[in-house]
Parts: structure tokens; sequence; C-alpha cells
């Protein structure tokens, strides 16, 4: 039952959230809100008894990215552009595929949403299952290889920013 009402507290306070950041106009209230939809993703994750996730999504998602976002933001000081689209074609094609996302969850809720789950019971979490310890052991173990090739793409992407912002700025 409490988790029940936590999940829809979370999950609503997400979509809330979620809204914020698509309607607001300013960018620095869109990043706060965006940390609210963080934060609210992070309580969905204690639910599914993902702590270290939750963790790291407070921590690296909330934390970190945000004030880089927030820094760039403030740094650019972004003054209003010309938008490409006009407000009223830019919330209508927004509302068309919104009702498109709607349409097809709403398929698959109606064909074979909710009669998987209830025939049998939810597995057994393994001992140490979502512990940093797994966690590690996995990530250098079986995908070592992901890991390596994720962290030298963003290693190139960091020297692409810093050539183009020192081409800019010089």
């Amino acid at each position: 039952m409490t988790e029940g009402i936590l999940f829809s507290v979370f999950s609503i306070s997400a979509i809330v959230f979620a809204f914020g950041v698509i309607f607001r106009r300013n960018a620095v209230h869109c990043a706060l809100h965006l940390v609210g939809v963080l934060l609210s993703l992070s309580g969905l994750f204690v639910l599914l008894n993902a702590q270290f996730i939750a963790a790291i999504q407070i921590l690296v998602y909330a934390g970190a990215i945000m004030v880089l976002f927030l820094f760039v933001v403030m740094l650019l000081n972004v003054k209003g552009e010309t938008p490409l689209l006009t407000p009223g074609a830019a919330k209508g094609f927004g509302f068309f595929f919104a009702l498109i996302v709607f349409v097809e969850l709403l398929w698959i809720v109606l064909t074979r949403g909710g009669a998987e789950g209830t025939s049998q019971p939810a597995a057994a979490l393994p001992p140490g299952f979502g512990s940093p310890a797994e966690i590690g052991r996995i990530l250098y173990t079986t995908w070592l290889f992901p890991f390596e090739v994720t962290s030298i793409l963003l290693l190139i992407a960091v020297i692409g920013a810093v050539v183009l912002a020192k081409r800019k700025f010089a």
C-alpha cells in the first residue's frame, strides 16, 4: 500500500516537473524543473530497490550535470532568439506527438498490458543486487569494452568542445 502511494507521488511529481521543463520560457527555470524530474526518478529507483542507482542519479545528474548546464546557460547569457516555429505551431507539434505517444501507450496497455505480471510472482533478487561492488564487478568484466568505448567517445567530445570554443573566442 505504501509503495503504491509513493509510486504515485513520485510519478505524478515527475510528470508535473516534466511539464514545467517543457512549458517554461526561462532556461534556468527549465533546468530547476529538470532537477525535480531527476529527484523524482531517483525516488522511483529507491522503490525498485536500486538505492545505489538512485544515489548516483542524484549525485551525477541532479548534481554535477545540472550545475554544468546552469553554468553554461548563465555563461552564454542566452537572449530570446528568433524561433524556428511560431509558438502556436510548436505547441501544435508537441500536442500531436504527445497524442501519438498516448495512443501507443494505450494500445500497449489494452492489448497486452497487465496480464503478464499477475500470473507469476516477482523473482527474488540475488544477494548483493545493486551494491557498488556488484555493479563494479559487472561493469569491469562483462561490460568492460562498451565502458571503455563510452569513455573514449566522451574524451573525444570534450576535446572537440574545447577546440570549437577556442576557435570561437580566438
